[in-house]
Parts: C-alpha cells; sequence; structure tokens
C-alpha cells in the first residue's frame, strides 16, 4: 500500500461488490458468479479488505495523532455506518409490512418480521434482528467497533498473540452448536443474527487489520518473505480452484465435506483458500493499468454506501423475479440492471463530492 489511494484495492472491493450483486440476484448469471476461484466468496474478499483498510488507515492516524484521534474517527465511522444500516432496515420491513399482502415473495423474505413485528422492531436497533441480505453491515460494525481493541492489544503484545486468541475464538466457532441454542431461543424471540457466525469470521477480520497495520511499519522481514510466500500461495490457490470445480476433492472423498468448506462459520478450507488468495496477490501486487481498474474502482471508492443501495435493489429485482418468472434472457437484464443500479448510484455519490469540493 502506498502512501496514497491505492487504485487495485479500491477496484478489487467493487469487483467484490458486483460479484454479490450477481449472486444476490437468481439469474443465469448467478451460476457463474457463485464462488467461481475456489472456496471462498465475494464476501470473504469484502471483508477482508475492508480490515486490510482500516488496519492501514488507523495505525497511521495513531501513529500521527494518537490513540485517542483513532478511536474518534473509528467510532465516527461505525455511528455513520449503524446508522445507513438501521435507515436502511427500517425503511426496508416498513415497506415489507405495507406490501406484503400483494407480494408473496416478500413476504417470504421478511417472514420472520412479519410475524413479529413489534419484538423484531426492538432488536433491530440492538442488531439482534437481520432480515436475509441485512447481516452484513451488522458485521462490519461489529468487527469495525472492535478494531481499536485489536490495534491496542497488538501495539502492547505482538500481533502473534492477538492472532492466536482470534484463532482460538474461530476453532471454538467450528464445533460450537450455536443453531439450536438460537433455534430454542427464537421460540420466544424473533432473534435473527444474519448468516455470519461473528466468531468465526472475526480471524478473516484481524488477519485483515493484521496486514494493514504492518504495511504501515513495511518491516524489512516483511519485503524479505514476500517473494518465496508466492509458491506455496500458487499451488493452494490452483488448488482451490480446481476442487471447487471438481477436478479434484469431491464431497464424496472427505467426510463431512460441508464442515471443511462451510462458509457462515468460515470453515478450515474456505479460511485457507482466503488466507492463500491474499497471499497470491500480495507477494504478486500486480499492476494492470488504471484504465482497466477504473470500472470497479468506481464502485469500491464508496463500496459501503454502493454496498447498501445494492440490497434494495436486489430483494426487488428477485421479488419481480419469483412474480412473474421470466426467461431467462429477462432475468438476465434484471440481474445486469441491478449491477447499472449500483453504478449510477456510485456516479451520482462522485458528482455530489465533486460538486461539494468545488464549491470549497
Amino acid at each position: 500500500m502506498s502512501a496514497g489511494r491505492d487504485t487495485r484495492l479500491d477496484a478489487l472491493r467493487g469487483f467484490f461488490l458486483v460479484v454479490m450483486a450477481g449472486v444476490h440476484v437468481p439469474t443465469p448469471l448467478s451460476r457463474w458468479l457463485h464462488e467461481p476461484f475456489g472456496y471462498l466468496s465475494a464476501a470473504e474478499g469484502f471483508v477482508f479488505l475492508g480490515a486490510c483498510l482500516a488496519g492501514y488507515v488507523f495505525a497511521k492516524v495513531r501513529e500521527r495523532h494518537g490513540a485517542a484521534m483513532m478511536r474518534a474517527r473509528i467510532f465516527a465511522r461505525v455511528r455513520r455506518i449503524y446508522a445507513v444500516h438501521l435507515g436502511l432496515v427500517l425503511a426496508a420491513v416498513f415497506a415489507a409490512w405495507l406490501l406484503a399482502p400483494l407480494l408473496r415473495p416478500l413476504a417470504n423474505h421478511f417472514s420472520v418480521f412479519l410475524a413479529h413485528p413489534l419484538a423484531s422492531l426492538v432488536l433491530i436497533p440492538l442488531l439482534l434482528h437481520q432480515p436475509p441480505l441485512f447481516d452484513i453491515l451488522p458485521l462490519y460494525i461489529v468487527f469495525l467497533a472492535l478494531t481499536p481493541a485489536w490495534l491496542g492489544l497488538a501495539a502492547r503484545h505482538g500481533w502473534a498473540r492477538v492472532l492466536a486468541v482470534s484463532a482460538a475464538f474461530w476453532a471454538f466457532a467450528q464445533v460450537l452448536p450455536l443453531a439450536p441454542l438460537l433455534a430454542e431461543l427464537r421460540h420466544s424471540l424473533p432473534v435473527d443474527l444474519g448468516s455470519f457466525n461473528l466468531l468465526g469470521w472475526q480471524l478473516l477480520w484481524v488477519l485483515g487489520l493484521a496486514l494493514g497495520e504492518t504495511t504501515t511499519r513495511d518491516p524489512p522481514w516483511l519485503r524479505r518473505h514476500r517473494g518465496w510466500l508466492l509458491a506455496p500461495a500458487l499451488v493452494v490457490v490452483a488448488a482451490g480452484l480446481l476442487c471447487r470445480h471438481r477436478f479434484g476433492l469431491q464431497p464424496a472423498m472427505l467426510p463431512n465435506f460441508a464442515f471443511w468448506t462451510d462458509k457462515w462459520r468460515l470453515g478450515p478450507l474456505r479460511l485457507a483458500n482466503s488466507i492463500a488468495w491474499a497471499i497470491f496477490l500480495w507477494s504478486w501486487s500486480p499492476r494492470p493499468g488504471r484504465r482497466w481498474l477504473a470500472p470497479t474502482a468506481l464502485l469500491g471508492r464508496n463500496s459501503l454506501a454502493v454496498f447498501a443501495a445494492h440490497i434494495p435493489l436486489a430483494i426487488a429485482a428477485t421479488t419481480l423475479l419469483h412474480l412473474y418468472a421470466p426467461g431467462p434472457a429477462a432475468a438476465l437484464a434484471l440481474g445486469l440492471g441491478v449491477i447499472a443500479g449500483m453504478y449510477v448510484f456510485a456516479w451520482l455519490l462522485e458528482r455530489r463530492d465533486d460538486a461539494g469540493r468545488s464549491a470549497r
């Protein structure tokens, strides 16, 4: 990472947004965008890159302005993301409450809320009720709020200890039977923590923080080991690609295959595949021309706002698909329309920002 904005990271984040939007709307495009690069999805890349940037940016703030300023800026960002999430969810559930009698697919999407609307409204601000597709921003909010603690512990004790504790929590998440506990709780309250297991996914965030913060110091050992990490990472990346597309390890060959590749707990093979991709890209460090990166970099520069905007677009498109069951061509056009809507939204955001800078 350089002192300025790295367009490659923006482009990667934008690419992950396009993939997520393509997967969230069930069209012929979804099959091609669902985990094409091995046992990892766009969500892993989005979360890991967000952590890398947080580690890099806020470590710089701490270095220049102190820990108090770092915490103030982090929590200011947490409050902004929380406000966006809360406004988005409340608007969505209110629309579902009004339109559910007319739109059965929309009622199905918000079925838990519609069954317990008052209790859900109490739980939504506490992040304890997260309808489908509304669970990544709460994950981001929780991890970002914990970032000052993680960075502070790393400054005092080193990243090795922080990562060891984080890995222990991840291992605990692999064996903790959380689903039955939540099922019991739902008998009395409409608690829905979303699909992501925070105990498992926190390791990916902490790994990203460690890479981002360490890069600010650019220690010699990091530069020295960069080259020889490329080959083993490439081997794991290639193995993940081959196995995912049925040219290697098959589900029948490994007992409890779903456990090893589970997305929501961040299973062991999925974690290894994600880390290998991160090491491979970091070691290789390709530098394509800016004009090739520009299309997805536009989305990446406004990633959280664009991600929030794509959720109602994806839900509306999915509702239309279930209502009218159009042919493949029309379904594909609708899916591409959601992606085009994301670009329009990002372009409008950039125009607003440019106008604000010109006015000053």
